[in-house]
């Protein structure tokens, strides 16, 4: 925050007031002075710069204050006033925006925060190479150690330098023609290396021995029972912290659950608070063993309040990790000495996340059920994190490289199945969804997507279990037995939002046909892969003659991009009026 400093002679008379500030608010960025003859002009000032984020206020300059308007205006093109501009009317949170502007003002604007957004030689691919050279070169704090900067976090602050840059591209008018970060090539994601004393890995896997033996080096029976819970069901830090004496519950004999409602939230400059989970799929319930839930209730589970804090800092307060992770660190130490963790594994609490994961998958659980409950909003997100732990996927695919390659399986190795084989009488869900019929290989598929299905659409949905054969007999042929067990899916449908706009009809003389005026609204929803309109193009067309007498022409347009999805609709009323005169229909009235 800026400040109003009196000035004072020699005698102890005040002669002027300046306002002092530190660039950007920044703890180490440059001191910032004013000076006024009164205090209230200073007062005035102050309040200028804090509403500005501790810069310059627009259109002031120093000695002289403000300047005329249109050099004001000029102002707003300056490279740190934009950036805060953009960031600023960003749809995303404020620790997402607070934590982007503190990124800027550390590694980008002391480089481009003077320059013209709009500027081709400010902004180019000489000077965005010139800063990432640079930045590979910056030191920064890692733990408890100053290295170089890595290749990730570079990529981030690269990505956010691109975002603003994209922002001028895209303005009405555009300020520029082109993002010049779109030219630069970053450096590799492993030219880095690590050091002995690092993992090699972005998650450490532990085994249940060794969890087991990580809980015993910790002398405190919350922090056992915090690492016991988090192992046995795959909470996040946030989530766990924020678990209430009511969110462990026992519905009905012999099933025990965890509700995960809220998690600890940071606001920059507030104080801590209970919010939602990361995303919507957080919220969910998981279900715990009678192992773990009777050991919640020795731990005291029982005799806590509702509202309660199961893991607290000592007083019923929100546990902070930075408390917590000294304790971690001496835990994992003390295994380590006791041989019950190996020195070259240095896992964080997170980890016990991922090795909640390894567990399950390990033991044959489909990524599906793993999706649900750790609460990804996505399986591309579960498949991309720990796809590469399904053994079975493994072994299938080692089959697979012998069978085209023409090697001889070794004896006793299991055949791989290409026929119906042992299919014949292997179960088949089939997800019923409205008029759609999906079939899967697996229940856990079925459900999730009859899950999803369910929150995004009206009508029945049910999951109805038959065999293979049954399958390939409700599809009315037992000829084309292997083409109904080719529809049987082995993983969740694909998904993707889609922009579509129609139908526009036209009559055979080019006259519009209104029949819902909201055909022309451009609307977008989600698609599963087995809908018509279903694609991974940014943008289709179709304009189609109708069949009937009355030849009329059918125009709509559909797509993942917006943008591409109005062109093609212009295109396709262009093509609509070019053949509606050429209707099959009309051609034989005319004859007639």
């Amino acid at each position: 925050m800026a400040s109003v400093v009196p000035r004072k002679n020699r005698r102890g008379e005040i002669t002027s007031y300046q306002v002092k500030w530190r660039d950007c608010g920044s703890a180490t960025g440059d001191w910032q002075t004013e000076r006024f003859d009164d205090e209230d002009s200073a007062k005035v000032f102050k309040a200028a710069v804090d509403e500005a984020g501790q810069n310059w206020p627009l259109g002031w300059v120093k000695g002289k204050g403000f300047i005329d308007e249109a050099s004001a205006d000029e102002l707003r093109y300056r490279f740190d006033r934009f950036a805060r501009e953009s960031l600023a009317n960003r749809t995303a949170s404020k620790r997402y925006k607070h934590q982007s502007i503190r990124a800027l003002e550390m590694y980008v604007f002391p480089t481009f925060g003077l320059c013209d957004v709009r500027s081709a030689e400010h902004f180019s691919k000489a000077t965005i190479g010139a800063w990432v050279n640079k930045m590979t070169q910056t030191k920064v704090r890692r733990g408890a150690k100053i290295k170089d900067m890595s290749p990730e976090t570079l990529r981030g602050l690269h990505g956010l330098l691109s975002s603003v840059l994209k922002e001028a591209v895209i303005a009405e008018p555009p300020l520029r023609d082109r993002n010049p970060c779109h030219l630069t090539r970053l450096p590799s994601a492993d030219d880095w290396g690590i050091e002995d004393d690092e993992s090699s890995d972005d998650m450490e896997f532990m085994t249940p021995e060794e969890v087991a033996g990580l809980v015993e080096c910790f002398p405190r029976a919350s922090d056992r029972m915090l690492v016991r819970t988090a192992y046995g069901t795959g909470m996040r830090w946030g989530e766990i912290i924020a678990l209430a004496a009511r969110h462990a519950r026992n519905p009905r004999p012999g099933e025990y659950e965890v509700r995960v409602t809220r998690a600890w939230k940071r606001v920059p400059r507030e104080p801590w608070l209970l919010g939602p989970p990361k995303t919507k799929a957080g919220r969910r319930t998981i279900e715990i063993t009678a192992g773990l839930w009777h050991e919640l209730r020795d731990y005291g589970l029982g005799a806590l309040g509702k509202d309660e804090l199961l893991f607290h800092d000592g007083s019923g307060g929100r546990l902070p990790y930075s408390t917590y992770y000294d304790r971690w660190t001496a835990a994992v130490a003390e295994a380590k000495k006791r041989g019950a963790l190996p020195d070259w594994k240095f896992p964080t609490f997170h980890d016990l996340r991922h090795s909640h994961v390894a567990a399950l998958l390990s033991d044959g659980h489909s990524l599906t059920y793993v999706q649900r409950r750790l609460g990804h909003e996505s399986i591309k997100t579960t498949s991309d994190r720990y796809g590469h732990l399904l053994e079975t996927a493994h072994k299938a695919a080692l089959e697979t490289i012998d069978r085209v390659m023409g090697f001889t399986s070794p004896a006793g190795a299991t055949p791989v199945e290409n026929s119906r084989g042992r299919n014949a009488k292997r179960a088949v869900y089939v997800a019923h969804l409205g008029s759609q019929r999906v079939p899967f290989w697996e229940l856990d598929d079925a459900e999730g997507t009859a899950e999803r299905w369910v929150r995004e659409h009206s009508g029945p949905v049910h999951v109805e279990t038959m065999t293979s054969d049954g399958w390939v007999g409700s599809n009315g042929s037992q000829a084309d037995a292997n083409s109904a067990l080719k529809a049987v899916r082995s993983q969740m449908p694909r998904r993707a939002w889609v922009w579509e706009v129609g139908p526009a009809v036209y009559a055979a003389d080019g006259t519009e046909i209104v029949t819902d005026p909201s055909a022309a609204e451009l609307l977008g929803r989600w698609v599963w892969d087995f809908e018509d309109a279903y694609t991974e193009e940014p943008g289709c067309e179709a304009a189609q003659w109708r069949p009937g007498a009355t030849a009329e022409t059918e125009v709509r347009a559909w797509g993942q991009d917006r943008a591409a999805v109005e062109a093609a609709y212009a295109t396709a009323r262009a093509e609509a009026l070019r053949i509606c005169a050429l209707h099959p229909a009309q051609a034989c009235a005319d004859q007639a």
